[in-house]
């Protein structure tokens, strides 16, 4: 790759600007992302500096600061110092000793500086072009309604120089400051995103590296190193969270938890230098579930309630979110996080939900507790003195899911006014006896009739017995589809169920006894969706459903046909809102039993998941 070192004429973006976009933005990505109904996250990263043009990764080690700069092309003028000497001899420049170089960009362009008192000389481990890494942010390009300001866009242009330095040092500091290039005011010269981490903990999320920042280093936990400045700061700060999930079927308490702590409540003692293979996962994950399942107390409507499973996973708490970890990486023990899921099956949503918090240490004595129901997020906290936290139901226009048998219409019934027809008959038999009896019999029979005829004539609406017509046709498109919707809603209803009798009632209710588990298993695949970071969605807010290819089943008692209907995949998982649109398209037969519609079959499902 061949770089050209002359700077474009194009301007960048003022650093004041952008940190004022930022703050502009939350509404617009906030509408854009929930208004629409479609996200997939649990926070969003709204300064978008991980598209700046200049990136710096910075990595504190035990006897070093590693840093990986990666220079925008229109931007290395400022940064000589790394270019190679073929590069430099290009400009016409002849190439300082590397020494002298270093020492230089060490005191006047990227500075680390320890305990606020000693300038670190950097080692130029190598530099070379490359094209730039990709990383996406979801406010890239949006442009904010009253500002009409774009929002921060990596360049068009890829190339970069990728150069990664060791700053080295002779004993922990206390202190790292960091000093990107500055101008004459005393600003950051270059647009520069940054990150940080200390060993492997990540201590910020990506932010602009403006002017110079101090770093707090804790050397024992680096969990808890931080930097002066309060807007530089990570999003998952906390070593431990709680949330509270009330759902109509379901309460969920769901924990997120680093093993290093959970050390000082259990008898888990894992080396710190040793990795956590996959093979040792599954013993730690079934010590941690044996725990939990004794510890937080959960009261549900004034009764202690007890978990009816409990279940672990080691989790990666990215810049994106968190994640299950469902690959056979080894892991850093010090690192280390787990989620842990208790389930506590409900027969309605429950008026008050009370968990009580017991696990405290001398490094925690607080805990972020969120309650999360059909309504929203309630952040809150609980502490040693006050290990408590209440969910109160407050839900005034909520309607519990319900699942109703699907009527088969009128249409396709012969309604018989059985009392209406036995008067008749005895009309009849009243008048062949007054035909064939004497006079004065005559004219009784023929009183009798006229009470009877009368009596029949008064009594249509009444007994009413509703049968099968065996002329019915088959149902038109519309009342197919409207039969197969209001099934497919009863699925989305029943599968809030996470008890698996409960499950099975609510389902009789609609799907065919005899074809129930082939039928079950295929409604649980198109109801019960897997989406990425481990989490479990359900189908709701079923869309229109449309029918083609329609034929009679079970000699006229039924049909099937090929339907096509969309849906909300909705899962919630560690703080995480899930939402994706799944379309839908499978071979469907519906039977007539009884007066109502029951499922028969439901093959060649395919389902399509919109990312």
């Amino acid at each position: 790759m061949t770089f050209r070192f002359s700077p474009k004429s194009e301007p960048g973006t003022p650093l004041s600007s952008l940190a004022a976009f930022s703050v502009l933005l939350v509404l617009t990505v906030l509408i854009s992302a929930f208004g629409t109904g479609r996200a997939s996250a649990d926070w969003i990263n709204l300064t978008g500096a991980e598209t700046s043009p200049n990136i710096a990764e910075i990595i504190v080690r035990e006897d070093r600061v590693h840093v990986v700069l990666q220079l925008f092309v229109d931007d290395l003028e400022s940064m000589e110092e790394l270019l190679s000497d073929d590069a430099l001899r290009e400009k016409g420049v002849e190439p300082p000793p590397m020494d002298e170089r270093m020492e230089r960009f060490s005191q006047e362009k990227f500075q680390v500086i320890v305990d606020g008192t000693t300038n670190l000389t950097a080692q130029l481990r190598f530099s070379e072009p490359r094209l730039r890494k990709d990383r996406s942010s979801p406010v890239s390009g949006i442009v904010h309604p009253l500002t009409r300001q774009s929002a921060p866009e990596p360049p068009d242009d890829k190339r970069i120089l990728h150069a990664e330095l060791d700053y080295f040092f002779d004993r922990k500091p206390k202190t790292l400051t960091f000093i990107p290039p500055l101008d004459e005011n005393g600003r950051a010269s270059l647009d520069m995103g940054f990150i940080v981490y200390h060993e492997s903990v990540p201590v910020i999320d990506f932010r602009y590296l403006t002017g110079p920042v101090k770093l707090n280093l804790n050397w024992e936990d680096p969990w808890f190193s931080a930097f002066d400045n309060p807007n530089l700061k990570r999003h998952h700060r906390w070593p431990i969270m709680s949330f509270l999930y009330v759902e109509p079927r379901e309460v969920r308490h769901e924990v997120v938890v680093r093993l290093r702590d959970l050390e000082d409540w259990t008898d888990l003692k894992v080396a710190r230098k040793t990795p956590i293979t996959v093979e040792k996962r599954s013993g730690i994950l079934n010590a941690v579930n044996r725990f939990f399942a004794e510890k937080n107390p959960v009261i549900i409507d004034g009764s202690p309630a007890s978990a009816t499973s409990v279940g672990s996973d080691f989790l990666d708490l990215s810049l994106t979110g968190i994640q299950v970890i469902d690959d056979d990486r080894n892991l850093d023990p010090a690192t280390a996080v787990l989620g842990v899921t208790l389930s506590y099956p409900v027969e309605r949503m429950p008026e008050e939900v009370t968990t009580i918090w017991e696990l405290f240490s001398d490094r925690i004595e607080r805990v972020p507790v969120t309650s999360i129901d059909p309504v929203g997020p309630f952040p809150s906290e609980v502490g040693i003195t006050e290990p408590a936290h209440s969910w109160t139901n407050h839900l005034l226009r909520y309607e519990d899911p319900r699942v109703e048998a699907v009527p088969v219409s009128d249409e396709r019934a012969l309604k018989l006014p059985l009392l209406t027809i036995v008067l008749a008959v005895f009309a009849l038999n009243a008048v062949a006896f007054a035909i064939k009896a004497r006079r004065w019999a005559r004219a009784i029979g023929v009183a009798t009739a006229i009470i009877l005829v009368a009596g029949a004539a008064s009594t249509t609406k009444w007994a009413i017995a509703t049968l099968p017509n065996p002329f019915a046709s088959l149902p038109g498109n519309m009342e197919a589809s409207n039969a197969v919707q209001a099934v497919f809603e009863n699925a989305s209803a029943a599968f809030y169920e996470v008890d698996d009798n409960r499950l099975e009632t609510e389902l009789s209710k609609f799907v065919d006894p005899g074809l129930a588990p082939i039928v079950s298993t295929e409604l649980e695949r198109a109801n019960r969706i897997a989406l990425e970071g481990g989490t479990t969605a359900r189908a709701g807010n079923i869309g229109e459903v449309t029918i083609s290819e329609i034929r009679p089943l079970d000699a006229g008692r039924g049909f099937s046909a090929v339907a096509e209907w969309s849906a909300e995949a909705i899962g919630q998982h560690w703080g995480r809102l899930h939402l994706r649109d799944v379309n839908y398209r499978a071979r469907i037969d519906m039977i007539e039993d009884d007066r109502v519609w029951r499922l028969a079959g439901l093959t060649d499902l395919d389902m399509k998941i919109e990312q």
